[in-house]
């Protein structure tokens, strides 16, 4: 057998995966819509299956949140797989996810393809589709060209997972949203459907007393499918403001969250690398609103403005490394002087973190964020995690990050703002 082949066996797999459990006037007139460029029609990739006899192995997208548009063989034990976009143009973030099964235990090669756009995610495994590693490096080789790359692991008669990054499903999403939904102080309700009729959930975490609350924080996540580590850092952010901690307590007894962790819920669904269902990016949407998911988050936000206005807006996303998109210092905003602060904060907690924020002084793009801000006057965040950020680190610094928030909107915000 070559010495670059790896030999990944389950027992190490599932020894060494993580478990990855008065409303304010504008701050400024919204800029007229971008001309949006021509795309094609969404296409589906259908749940298949791929045998192949003469080896004993079956590839199959038989799962939420798979994606492989083609399977072939190169010949013993060597495969081709594809993965194409749900429609063009589009932002070049490649999603892939499929199964892998052998009749017997064997070594195979699985060269990947993602449609001449950068291969962006070092391929994930999982024996169970909960606990994920990342291939090291033996295993997973770059092609000479971006859009190829080549896994060399062993199977067996029992499905291995593959895909871009761990998968957090629509299904977990939910899941963890009605296991919050058992606290005293949280409400779960559907606030509209998506394209494919989905249904969108926001989270109501409310402890004030009735129409006493301070504010709200608005907390928006996943509107990209492939972006799982924004999810993981809004699941651990919003963990912390409903814990039982003195802070917690503090903060919840003056200030609402409310909590959409899940705005594209087709293309999550539907192992999209960007859009929802009808091929657009919803975080473009947010000057235009044709899409019924940003609508529905827009609605729900206005629709408690007169009793619980809003005075943060956070959008959890993923890129290449973390950062944080922000107004500039000098921008007119209610809290003022909140998104410097809450930083340090951050700062002062995980000291080793290196916080990189990039303010941007005239927005051009419909994005949550600048909606937020345009609209409530507030300051409002688009917090990005690396796609490789260590999923521990990630962890910490989301607590973190909800610490801070608590802790300098307790101290920015008055108990009974103007209506």
């Amino acid at each position: 057998m070559p010495t670059s082949l790896v030999h990944l066996r389950r027992g190490a797999l599932l020894c060494a995966a993580l478990a990855l459990t008065v409303p304010l006037p504008a701050a400024n007139a919204p800029a007229a819509a971008p001309a949006q460029p021509p795309r094609t029609p969404v296409v589906a990739a259908p749940a298949r299956t791929w045998e192949f006899a003469e080896d004993g192995v079956v590839f199959d997208s038989q799962f939420p949140a798979a994606r492989l548009s083609e399977c072939t063989r190169l010949g013993p034990g060597a495969y081709a797989v594809t993965s194409e976009p749900e429609n063009r143009p589009i932002n070049p973030s490649p999603w892939f996810a499929f199964r892998v099964r052998a009749e017997r235990p064997r070594p195979v090669s699985i060269r990947i393809n993602t449609a001449t756009a950068r291969l962006r995610y070092v391929p994930k495994v999982s024996v169970d589709g909960r606990r994920w590693i990342t291939l090291p490096a033996e295993a997973f080789v770059r092609g000479e060209r971006e859009d190829e790359g080549t896994i060399r692991i062993d199977v067996g008669p029992e499905p291995l997972w593959v895909a871009a990054q761990e998968i957090v499903s629509g299904e977990d999403l939910d899941s963890w949203g009605r296991s919050l939904e058992s606290l005293p102080f949280v409400a779960r309700s559907e606030i509209g459907r998506s394209v494919g009729g989905r249904a969108l959930h926001a989270l109501d975490i409310d402890a004030t007393a009735s129409g006493a609350a301070s504010g709200c924080v608005v907390i928006v996540g996943r509107q990209h499918p492939p972006e799982v580590t924004g999810s993981l850092a809004l699941m651990r952010f919003v963990e912390t403001v409903v814990a039982e901690t003195p802070l917690a307590r503090r903060f919840r007894a003056r200030f609402a969250v409310l909590v959409v962790p899940l705005v594209n819920p087709d293309g999550v669904a539907g192992g999209h690398w960007r859009h929802n269902l009808n091929g657009v990016d919803t975080n473009r949407d947010w000057d235009r609103f044709d899409q019924p998911e940003t609508r529905a988050v827009r609605d729900a936000v206005r629709a408690m403005r007169e009793t619980r206005r809003p005075v943060l807006h956070l959008d959890f996303h993923s890129t290449f490394s973390d950062v944080f998109y922000t107004q500039t210092d000098d921008k007119p905003m209610q809290p003022a002087g909140f998104t410097k602060v809450w930083l340090e904060g951050i700062s002062t907690r995980v000291p080793s973190y290196a916080i990189k924020r990039t303010p941007n002084a005239n927005p051009t793009q419909a994005t949550s964020h600048h909606w937020a801000h345009r609209e409530f006057g507030i300051p409002a965040i688009t917090y990005e995690l690396g796609d490789n950020t260590d999923r521990a680190l990630l962890q910490t610094v989301a607590a973190a990050a909800a610490e801070s928030m608590m802790e300098q909107l307790l101290a920015l915000v008055p108990e009974t703002p103007a209506r």
